[in-house]
């Protein structure tokens, strides 16, 4: 059974990426998500076996069946990375408990602002409007103290990116940071809870950063919501062992 609901999981997750995906590019532009997608090359229907995720780009060999225009290979890989995350949320906690439905959740709008941010390095409020009460309403269903925890994190990360914001729009009359990021991460804070909403920040800027060094040099920007979905992935499942390895440290 645990094997079947593992298999079905990876797919659903696949699947469902592949709409996000879609979503995430197809809204900020103000099109309709619904409707048949089409080759970015010759502009026509995109068959329905290169529309299975993952596979159907195997099959056609990462390539349009019409016109045999290269698919991007980010549509594969955000389809791989959504059906692990859904498989993987599973098996971490063991079974299909109400967290689990909240982290998948979370990670499908994660997965739906990167497409968007890598498609048009935007992150659309609808998106944050949308996924704000889902969270909240189920981070609301558990005990008192993880309540308080989840508002003080989301509290926490407003004021924490807001100062960084304003600081950098001071010294270095730039932007630092977008509205859309920190507003992304009033939700992260909001399900990573006040004990893990920094650490994601700390993964992700230490991702992002190490990621830049090579990609800057030939892109010269980079959208920074990819590292930020790492990181708050990474905290999810790591987060709390990391933070009892380095408060160990002092206990020597």
């Amino acid at each position: 059974m645990t094997i079947m609901i593992s298999i079905y999981l990876f797919f659903i997750g696949a699947a469902l990426t592949s709409f996000l995906t879609l979503s995430g590019e197809r809204v900020p532009d103000k099109r309709p998500i619904t409707g048949r997608s089409v080759c970015l090359e010759c502009n026509q229907t995109i068959d329905w076996v290169s529309l299975i995720p993952i596979v159907g780009f195997i099959i056609r060999g990462g390539k349009c069946h019409q016109c045999g225009a290269s698919i991007p290979k980010k549509y594969p890989l955000l389809e791989l990375i959504g059906g692990t995350l859904f498989l993987g949320t599973y098996l971490y906690h063991g079974a299909l408990t109400p967290e689990v439905i909240i982290a998948l959740l979370f990670f499908a709008l994660m997965l739906l602002v990167t497409a968007s941010d890598l498609a048009h390095m935007i992150v659309p409020n609808i998106f944050l409007y949308i996924g704000f009460p889902i969270i909240l309403i189920g981070r609301m269903l558990y005990p008192l103290d993880e309540r308080l925890y989840s508002l003080l994190g989301a509290l926490a990360a407003f004021i924490f990116l807001w100062l960084i914001a304003l600081y950098g729009k001071k010294r270095f009359n730039t932007t630092a940071l977008g509205g859309g990021d920190i507003k992304l991460y009033i939700i992260i804070g909001l399900f990573l809870e006040l004990n893990l909403v920094f650490l994601s920040l700390f993964f992700a800027s230490l991702i992002g950063i190490l990621f830049g060094k090579i990609v800057l040099k030939r892109h010269g920007k980079v959208p920074f919501v990819p590292f930020i979905f790492a990181g708050s992935v990474l905290a999810y499942f790591i987060g709390n062992p990391v933070i009892d390895w380095y408060l160990s440290l002092f206990n020597m």
